[in-house]
C-alpha cells in the first residue's frame, strides 16, 4: 500500500512536470523522477498522530563533549527566551534539567552541595523545551562542554521540522560524565570529574539506586528513563525510542584502574550486558543502542601503566562491541568515525580528534565538534533516512519503577 501511494504521488509529480509528452531527454527525465521520489518520501508520515521521538544519549566525556557548542546551533527554549539570545528556538525538542539532581558541582544550575537523596526518592521528572548555549547544556550528567552530540542532534530535529518534515516532538536524555566507567574497580586517577567524591565507576550496571553512592549513574539514568517515558505517557502520547548512542569505552581500556585494564577489558562484556539489559527491563522493550565504535589509540601505548596492560587496548574493546553487533545485529550497531567525512586516517588525531571547519578536539581522545555534529546526524539517520527505522513504540511501562 505505501508503495502504491509513493508511484501515485510520483506520478502526479511527473506529470506536473510534462509527463510522458515532456520534450526532455531520457537522462533529463530519470533526474526528475529521482528528485521527485525523494521529494515524495521526505513528506510520508513516519509517525502516528498520538506518537513522539525519544533519544537516549549516554556514556562519559566523549558523550558530555569537551568543546563548546557553535554559536549558529544554539537552542533557545519554546520561543528564544531561553539561555542564549540570537538562538534558534526549539519548540518542538525537549529535555530534563536536573531537577531533583541539580545540586552536583559543575552544573550550571546545581553549584551547591552534592545531592543526598537515594535516586530512588526521584518520582518524577519535568519535560522543558531544549535551551543550550555556548557553554552550557541539558545534561543531567556532569563535565564538559556543550559541543555534544545530544546538542547538534537537537538542532538537527528542529531543522527538520521547520523545512517542512512531518516529525512529531523530540525528548532527549543526555547523561554523559567524564571518566567513568563501567567496572567495579575504581580509577586511580582523582583529579578529574569529582572522582574524590565518589570513589567508583559511576557507571558499574550493579549499582542501585538505594545504595551510596547516590551519583550512581546506571540507575540514575534508569530511573531518568523510566519517569519520563511515563510522562510522556500521561500526556496521552506514545513514545517511540529512536535509540540510545552510547559513547564510553575509555575508562575500561585506559591503564589508570587500580585492577589493570586487562583486568577491566576482560570484565567487559559482562559489565556492558548488564548494563544494556537493565536500560531495556526500564522501558519494558528493546530498542535500537548505537556504540560510538572505539577509535583513540591513545591507551595502546602508555608509559608507566599499571600492570596488568593490554597493549592493544583499542582492538580488544571493538571486539568487545562488535560481539554484541554480531549476537544481535538488529539491537546494536556501531557509529563508526571512520566513515565520517573528516577521517584520514592520519594518527593520532585522525581528522576526528581535531581540526574540523568547526574546531575543537584535544587531538588524541576527544572528538572535534564536527565529529560531535556527525555524532549528533547518526542517532537520528535510521528516523529521518531512507529506511525510516524509528524504534519501538511503547504503550505501557513495566509496573515498578528500576531499582
Amino acid at each position: 500500500m505505501r508503495n502504491l501511494l509513493v508511484w501515485i504521488a510520483l506520478s502526479f509529480v511527473l506529470a506536473a512536470c510534462g509527463g510522458a509528452d515532456s520534450p526532455t531527454s531520457p537522462a533529463s527525465s530519470e533526474h526528475a523522477a529521482s528528485a521527485a521520489a525523494v521529494m515524495v518520501e521526505q513528506k510520508i508520515q513516519r509517525f502516528r498522530p498520538d506518537e513522539v521521538a525519544v533519544l537516549f544519549v549516554m556514556g562519559q566525556s566523549n558523550s558530555a563533549g569537551l568543546n563548546g557548542l557553535p554559536a549558529n546551533f544554539v537552542l533557545t527554549g519554546a520561543s528564544g527566551t531561553g539561555s542564549s539570545a540570537g538562538g534558534m528556538p526549539a519548540p518542538n525538542v525537549w529535555g530534563i534539567r536536573n531537577d531533583g539532581w541539580g545540586n552536583i558541582a559543575g552544573n550550571a544550575d546545581g553549584p551547591g552541595a552534592p545531592f543526598t537523596q537515594p535516586i530512588s526518592a526521584i518520582d518524577q521528572v519535568a519535560w522543558v523545551n531544549w535551551s543550550d548555549s555556548t557553554s552550557s547544556d541539558m545534561n543531567l550528567g556532569y563535565y564538559g562542554g556543550s559541543g555534544n552530540a545530544a546538542n547538534f542532534a537537537a538542532y538537527a530535529w528542529q531543522s527538520a521540522i521547520n523545512a517542512g518534515e512531518p516529525l512529531p516532538d523530540l525528548y532527549i536524555i543526555h547523561i554523559g560524565w567524564g571518566s567513568q566507567g563501567v567496572d567495579v574497580a575504581d580509577d586511580a586517577y582523582s583529579g578529574c570529574c569529582g572522582w574524590t567524591m565518589h570513589g567508583v565507576n559511576l557507571w558499574q550496571p550493579l549499582l542501585d539506586a538505594t545504595k551510596t553512592p547516590t551519583y550512581a549513574l546506571a540507575p540514575f539514568a534508569r530511573r531518568m528513563m523510566y519517569l519520563g517515558l511515563k510522562q510522556i505517557l500521561a500526556t496521552g502520547k506514545k513514545p517511540r525510542v529512536l535509540g540510545l548512542e552510547w559513547n564510553q569505552w575509555e575508562a575500561e581500556a585506559g591503564p589508570l584502574n587500580s585492577a589493570g585494564n586487562v583486568t577491566t577489558i576482560g570484565r567487559a562484556p559482562q559489565n556492558y550486558a548488564n548494563l544494556f539489559r537493565g536500560f531495556s527491563a526500564a522501558v519494558g522493550s528493546n530498542f535500537p543502542v548505537m556504540i560510538v565504535k572505539p577509535l583513540s589509540v591513545a591507551y595502546d601505548n602508555v608509559a608507566n601503566a599499571v600492570a596488568p596492560y593490554d597493549s592493544t587496548s583499542l582492538a580488544s574493546m571493538q571486539k568487545v562491541f562488535g560481539g554484541f553487533i554480531d549476537a544481535d545485529p538488529r539491537t546494536f550497531s556501531f557509529v563508526d568515525a571512520s566513515q565520517s567525512p573528516d577521517w584520514n586516517g592520519q594518527p593520532p588525531d585522525f581528522g576526528i580528534f581535531k581540526g574540523g571547519s568547526l574546531g575543537g578536539g584535544d587531538g588524541s581522545v576527544h572528538y572535534n565538534l564536527d565529529t560531535q555534529k556527525w555524532f549528533g546526524d547518526q542517532a537520528l539517520a535510521s528516523c529521518l533516512g531512507r529506511s525510516q527505522l524509528c524504534g519501538p513504540r511503547i504503550s505501557a511501562l513495566p509496573k515498578l519503577p528500576p531499582d
